[in-house]
């Protein structure tokens, strides 16, 4: 019987981190230390570290020197930088995508559009957040254009914090699932238009549904509710 590689400190250290920055555990604009991270997880200190040049790399926190640690804010203005590039690229990458994706790829889209969460359970809502990261991800990759799917990517992981707080405040999961079963459908049947359109109006209605539970609930970002 094969055996279960057990993750290594240093990627139980990054993953711990980016669960609570992404569930909003820690809260956007939040600084941490070294000497806080490891007093509150019990982490050593070549893993924090680790950890934290991981995060930073992907922008989910930002490094002040000795001051430590940010955890970086959610603002209006990130929101919609970060959506009016999505809009441009997503639906140009599933012209390029349809007719190119292997069955790992339809197998892992399927996967991903039955994703579901309970607003009660933390753990869940973290893991659809995954879900859709991934899913948006795999489209790019298989577009085949290495810098796109890397930026993709790290657009994407900004977003599950975003996707995070829509789910608590906002949009329910099922309207994300049935679009991405309708991109996945799409897709699959090589209908590249089609399946560009449905993206177009997934990122559309997703920014909607965000902004509208930023704005309800401005406490969520605290005082980060700006557009500069």
């Amino acid at each position: 019987m094969a055996m279960t590689k057990k993750p290594s400190l240093n990627a139980q250290a990054f993953d711990t981190l980016r669960r609570d920055i992404i569930s909003c555990t820690l809260k956007p604009g939040a600084t941490i230390t070294e000497a806080w991270i490891s007093a509150h997880y019990a982490m050593g200190k070549a893993a924090i570290r680790h950890a934290l040049a991981r995060l930073t790399q992907q922008g989910l926190t930002v490094n002040q020197g000795r001051l430590g640690y940010t955890v970086a804010p959610i603002t209006i203005r990130s929101i919609r930088d970060s959506y009016q590039i999505r809009k441009l690229v997503e639906p140009e990458l599933c012209l390029i995508a349809a007719g190119k994706l292997e069955a790992e790829d339809l197998r892992t889209l399927h996967r991903c559009s039955q994703a579901s969460y309970d607003r009660r359970n933390t753990t869940e809502m973290v893991a659809f957040s995954q879900a859709n990261h991934e899913f948006h991800c795999t489209i790019a990759r298989a577009a085949g254009n290495a810098r796109l799917a890397r930026l993709i990517e790290e657009l994407s992981d900004d977003h599950m914090r975003i996707a995070y707080v829509s789910m608590v405040y906002g949009q329910p999961g099922r309207h994300w699932s049935q679009d991405h079963t309708d991109i996945t459908a799409a897709l699959e049947a090589n209908q590249a238009t089609t399946a560009a359109e449905l993206m177009k109006a997934h990122l559309v209605s997703g920014e909607e549904a965000i902004m509208q539970a930023v704005l309800d609930r401005p406490e969520i970002v605290e005082a980060q509710l700006n557009s500069g």
